[in-house]
């Protein structure tokens, strides 16, 4: 047998795996800088095959919707959370971001935040720990 053959769906699950990140990093930018792991994290998934589930649903949601694409994509992109006052939540992009503010906030305020992913999956929030 020849080992080229073997080897070759492998590869091509490889590509297909790597394929579904590099996309999801190209479509929401905020999780440009994230691992593997911390995508399917923030997407509460536990494999690549959830995830290519996950933006299966997704297609197939945008793809029946009677609005145009572009207005389905910028509802599921769309943060609607708000805090205790009523006010939206400020929204970080990137953790990086989110991370450096929680910081900057203890080291100024003595305040304890924690970050965590928008329900509307646009990013980051903050919260008093």
């Amino acid at each position: 047998m020849n080992l080229k053959k073997t080897l070759k769906p492998i590869k091509k699950k490889i590509i297909k795996r790597e394929s579904i990140f590099r996309t999801i990093k190209h479509v929401y930018p905020h999780l440009s800088d994230l691992t593997h792991k911390e995508i399917l994290d923030y997407y509460g998934l536990q494999s690549t095959k959830a995830l290519e589930a996950h933006v299966e649903r997704i297609k197939d949601t945008l793809l029946k919707s009677e609005n145009s694409y572009n207005k389905s994509i910028d509802k599921l992109d769309a943060c609607f959370c708000m805090d205790s006052h009523g006010d939206f939540k400020y929204l970080y992009l990137h953790k990086k971001e989110a991370l450096q503010q929680i910081e900057y906030t203890y080291k100024t305020k003595r305040i304890k935040l924690k970050s965590y992913t928008c329900p509307y999956h646009c990013g980051w929030h903050l919260s008093k720990v």
